[in-house]
């Protein structure tokens, strides 16, 4: 699931059903889990193993970390019938930290660390080749100031390839330099200068006197 921020629990329950393939509208809320737990009994059975993976977990309503917590509770004797991924931002640990019951039921935690240069450098050729490309576009100077202005972070890395590239389809040419990297990071603000000011006017609003 890739967008789990429903207004309702039953809304975020039939949405995880019609990613198993159950279609059929469930009449109540207690309805579609007992049905979903059919589901998971059945394919337990045939030796599947059921993975559910929501993206952008820190979406989530409160309640429908509760009800993430009831379907970690589908199991028999000795498995659980379910397997459940989350993935978000930060602000996903505090919010899980918020809820002592669903986290006692995590087994692993885990945060991505910033890439190293060559890492970056893999996920730039491997998004290329992905997209149908053969070499990708970004000369070795651009490719150091691509890891400069992102620091490491995967988000960034493609911020910065992506509009490179388009940058570069305007101009018509076939291999991006420095300095469009250079520009690029100054329109969407990642460049030292932009981090220096925010941090004059930030210091300057904490030290103003109170009226």
């Amino acid at each position: 699931i890739v967008h789990p921020n429903f207004p309702s629990t039953f809304q975020f329950v039939k949405e995880i059903r019609r990613e198993f393939g159950l279609d059929k509208p469930p009449r109540s809320l207690s309805d579609a889990l007992d049905e979903f737990q059919d589901y998971l009994l059945e394919a337990h059975a045939k030796g599947k193993t059921n993975i559910l993976i929501i993206d952008e977990a820190q979406n989530l309503k409160s309640s429908n970390y509760e009800t993430i917590r009831q379907l970690l509770n589908f199991e028999t004797n000795i498995e659980k019938l379910l397997q459940i991924a989350l993935f978000g931002q930060n602000e996903l640990a505090n919010r899980i930290d918020k809820q002592p019951e669903l986290k006692d039921r995590i087994t692993i935690f885990g945060a991505l660390t910033p890439l190293t240069y060559e890492d970056a450098v893999a996920l730039i050729d491997f998004r290329w080749k992905v997209a149908g490309g053969d070499k990708h576009p970004f000369d070795t100077e651009a490719l150091d100031a691509i890891f400069k202005y992102s620091r490491g972070l995967p988000r960034k890395i493609s911020k910065l390839c992506d509009n490179a590239l388009i940058r570069a389809f305007s101009l018509e040419t076939q291999l991006i330099h420095k300095s469009v990297i250079d520009a690029v990071a100054a329109e969407v603000r990642l460049t030292e200068e932009f981090d220096t000011t925010r941090k004059k006017i930030a210091k300057k609003a904490q030290t103003k006197p109170k009226q």
